[in-house]
């Protein structure tokens, strides 16, 4: 799928857009969905869901994977958003904002009140933020950027590491898939014990495997005359579109005053 990730960017409905144009958008919604509260942020999320999934028509499988991946995340944060501890001698203090609790030894463990409204909020804020990023990510190739950060006078270093960043992980990714896809080949995951010692094999080899194609890469950069610092070059023809700058310009508007009327 890593791969797939890529080829979006450059063949999505929204291509034809400037890029600076879409990040431009998606950095103004992200910062609405940064100080909003839950219902505007809920707004955004599908907003920026119509954007992606309608409008640069990414399929709705790869998108609520990607989004499912990253929700991952998001759920491991929940035990200690939703759930307090406190001594049994100190229950009657917290009566009033507890839904609801188990007594484990001399500790009670329960649900609190702001808890619970503390974890919805996070889940919204981060939606709606997950959501300005993905739009980023399937509609804007990464060397675009590069160049979008580059004309804003962005450190060359710190470009340079970014597409180096950038680069390492696909071939990281190409080095395990290759690996593992060897090892199903072979049965290696057919028990519980063979797919232990696949897994400790594929560990051990990725390690060599990875340094190996980076001695490569940079052979490869060497043979063809690197001085220091990479040059990123775009022959894409962009159009710049009034339909959707109206939209998003209206749009941003709407959240900001449907934020500032209902709250």
């Amino acid at each position: 799928m890593h791969h797939h990730l890529d080829v979006y960017s450059h063949t999505n409905s929204l291509k034809k857009l400037p890029p600076l144009q879409k990040l431009m958008f998606a950095l103004t919604v992200l910062a609405i969905a940064l100080v909003a509260h839950p219902l505007t942020q809920g707004a955004i999320f599908l907003w920026l869901n119509l954007w992606t999934i309608g409008y640069a028509r990414i399929p709705l499988k790869v998108y609520g994977r990607v989004l499912g991946v990253v929700s991952l995340f998001l759920i491991t944060s929940f035990p200690a958003l939703l759930f307090n501890v406190v001594a049994i001698d100190q229950i009657n203090l917290i009566q009033a904002s507890s839904l609801g609790g188990l007594t484990i030894g001399n500790w009670y463990l329960f649900i609190s009140h702001s808890g619970l409204i503390q974890a919805g909020e996070i889940v919204m804020r981060s939606l709606a933020c997950f959501s300005c990023l993905l739009f980023i990510l399937f509609t804007i190739p990464f060397s675009e950027l590069l160049l979008i950060l580059r004309r804003f006078r962005c450190p060359p270093l710190l470009l340079d590491l970014m597409l180096l960043m950038y680069r390492f992980v696909f071939l990281f990714l190409d080095v395990a898939t290759q690996l593992q896809l060897a090892q199903q080949a072979r049965g290696g995951y057919r028990t519980r014990q063979r797919w232990m010692k696949s897994v400790a094999l594929l560990t051990g080899q990725l390690v060599v495997r990875s340094l190996q194609r980076y001695q490569q890469f940079s052979l490869g950069l060497a043979a063809r005359g690197f001085n220091g610092e990479f040059q990123v070059y775009s022959i894409q023809s962009y159009k710049y579109s009034k339909r959707y700058a109206l939209e998003s310009l209206c749009g941003c508007i709407g959240l900001v005053i449907f934020e500032l009327t209902f709250w």
